[in-house]
């Protein structure tokens, strides 16, 4: 059986966080800032920038 989707008008252009744990696996700097690879609790990885994320102090 096979569902079809519905689009949720109401819920596009809502904001939100998320929070997760993360280790950084990799790091690159470059004129215009800090990119950043990390791995996540959730087994992802991937690239971001260093003012994308709150470091533990």
């Amino acid at each position: 059986m096979e569902f079809e989707a519905t689009k949720r008008t109401d819920l596009i252009g809502q904001t939100g966080s998320v929070t997760r744990n993360f280790t950084i696996v990799d790091a690159l700097e470059y004129p215009t800032g800090v990119s950043i690879r990390v791995s996540d609790d959730m087994g992802e990885e991937y690239w971001t920038g260093l003012d994308d994320i709150d470091l533990d102090q």
